[in-house]
């Protein structure tokens, strides 16, 4: 399921010219080619994203968050193959943007791996954000990295403390805050402070069921997922 998310950053394998979000794969010869026969092990996640946010304040208000995620190596390699349509041996913005469109808005399917809601309440299933903006990729070393902006059109109450979950609960993707500057507050008033919580992790049990699933099943099982909350990386946000 969540490969949709992701594939449309890989180059289109039959139409050069084309993007597409690989709908009708069911294990995209990307991920087959770069993992190889190692798929039992590697079954559940398939992709590892380190993840920093940026909670952009009006006030005591979240106006919008700034994600920036980098892709691992693996990908990243597979995936820029045949992009560089100069040949210059450079990656610009610019002949990433068609694919960084794609992917942003496939990602809506999945509401952005992405949640933010006022602690104790209903989760919101990114229903709060609107529509993705200023969105691009780029080849940062041997790593592409996706940036974009999703606006906050929901009310979230700051002074009850507001939380921002970044994860996938199929676990197909592995998100993680990165080691340097997972989240941060820009244009926050001082009496607002945040905090990460990283992923508590998954218990020896849990883990071996997910790793048995076999490579080409997108979903895991509706009693597994209740576990996968685990892996979500949180940001706590409060304006005293």
């Amino acid at each position: 399921m969540q490969i949709d998310a992701l594939a449309p950053i890989i180059k289109p394998l039959i139409d050069e010219d084309a993007i597409m979000p690989f709908r009708s794969l069911i294990m995209p010869a990307a991920f087959l080619l770069v993992f190889g026969a190692c798929s039992t092990a590697l079954a559940h996640p398939h992709v590892w994203v380190s993840v920093q946010s940026e909670l952009v304040m009006d006030g005591q208000k979240v106006k919008e968050i700034n994600h920036h995620w980098t892709f691992d190596e693996a990908f990243s390699a597979f995936a820029s193959q045949g992009l560089d349509e100069n040949d210059d041996g450079k990656l610009t913005r610019e002949e990433l943007q068609p694919l960084a469109q794609v992917n942003v808005e496939s990602l809506a399917e999945f509401d952005y791996f992405s949640d933010l809601y006022e602690k104790g309440m209903p989760h919101t299933n990114g229903t709060v954000f609107g529509e993705p903006y200023n969105y691009w990729l780029t080849l940062e070393g041997d790593k592409l990295v996706l940036h974009f902006t999703l606006p906050v059109v929901g009310e979230v109450d700051t002074s009850k403390e507001a939380v921002l979950d970044v994860y996938d609960p199929t676990f197909f993707v592995d998100f993680s805050f990165a080691d340097k500057d997972p989240a941060k507050l820009v244009n926050a008033p001082a009496n607002c402070q945040a905090h990460v919580e990283r992923p508590k992790g998954l218990d020896d049990d849990v883990a071996s069921q997910l790793a048995a699933i076999p490579a080409d099943q997108r979903e895991i099982p509706s009693d597994l997922m209740q576990f996968t909350v685990a892996m979500a990386n949180q940001v706590f946000l409060k304006c005293n």
